[in-house]
């Protein structure tokens, strides 16, 4: 499976664009990002993105680890997606998106924060995975996947309490949002008001996001 082909299906689901192209910044080493995270293990922590501000901009790094990526290769999501190779492809999506997401900000130089990339991360593994599930098979049930998406994961016991706490609300809030998705728009391959919708979520400022997800708001029409 090719990061670059991921990157390239969520910069048409958002209608956004970026030069960068995130093989370019993959980095594959677990050793090396443990040094750069100050002794974080890399080894229990398969996706990371490492950013670190200099005078001239941002340096940024990819971390997917090899395993992922081996598995990726040998079991291809985007021919077959299943129960499998879904955690690896959501690794993988997961990776992309943060990259995307952060690329694409800097080149209007807006500041976003690390809870931003965690909450469209989320949307963008659910978004992404039912788009490759439709493809692949014409339909999707949705409730199925949202509970695997949303519900029955588990978070790493070494997290720090702040980390844990910023996944655990920015997939409560994707939550919400994917079901809204689903209730008012389905998964209808193309559907322009859907695409409408994702676009104008990608684009809210996060404080916005938030509000217009908590107080169960409508979806664009």
């Amino acid at each position: 499976m090719k990061l670059n082909a991921l990157q390239n299906e969520l910069e048409q689901i958002y209608d956004v664009t970026t030069p960068h192209r995130v093989e370019d910044f993959l980095l594959r080493e677990p050793r090396l990002v443990a040094h750069l995270t100050s002794g974080a293990s890399a080894h229990e922590c398969p996706e990371k993105l490492l950013v670190a501000q200099t005078e001239d901009g941002l340096d940024v790094g990819l971390f997917l680890h090899d395993t992922v990526l081996s598995r990726l290769a040998h079991d291809n999501p985007a021919e077959s997606l299943h129960d499998g190779n879904l955690q690896d492809y959501c690794f993988a999506v997961e990776g992309v998106s943060h990259f995307l997401y952060l690329a694409w900000n800097a080149s209007f130089e807006r500041c976003i924060t690390q809870f931003e990339l965690e909450l469209v991360a989320e949307v963008d593994k659910f978004v992404t995975t039912a788009a490759r599930l439709i493809e692949q098979h014409g339909a999707l049930e949705p409730r199925p996947l949202l509970r695997t998406l949303f519900e029955r994961v588990a978070f790493r016991p070494e997290l720090p309490e702040a980390e844990r706490q910023r996944y655990h609300e920015a997939n409560r809030l994707a939550s919400r949002y994917c079901q809204r998705l689903v209730r008012q728009h389905g998964l209808t391959r193309g559907d322009a008001t859907l695409m409408r919708e994702l676009r104008r979520f990608y684009r809210m400022p996060q404080n916005e996001r938030i509000r217009r997800i908590e107080a169960g708001m409508p979806c664009a029409s």
